[in-house]
């Protein structure tokens, strides 16, 4: 079976944040897209990975993180948001020096 892969894509500053300080959690505004991305039949879907990517080409920095769930709505910065638990990160490829 494939695996169930969520990605993800984050800004420069967004990413390298990530590099520099870790993630435990990102979050999506809960709207349409994301309900459905995230949520089928009212229950959060699994995925067995999280890719992380800052840009659309393949040889894009990319972070692999385990899949811990997604929690949410909740309000961020007065927005109601999705929040996706990142588990342990896997690995880091095309990291930008």
């Amino acid at each position: 079976m494939k695996a169930q892969i969520l990605t993800l894509r984050t800004c420069k500053e967004g990413f390298q944040d990530l590099l520099e300080h870790g993630c435990q959690y990102k979050y999506r505004e809960a709207k349409p897209f994301w309900r459905a991305r995230l949520f089928s039949n009212g229950q959060a879907k699994h995925f067995d990975e999280v890719h992380i990517k800052n840009g659309y080409q393949p040889d894009s920095p990319l972070a692999i993180y385990e899949f811990s769930g997604i929690e949410g709505p909740e309000v961020v910065e007065g927005v109601p948001c999705f929040k996706i638990v990142l588990g342990k990160l896997k690995a880091i490829y095309h990291s930008p020096s």
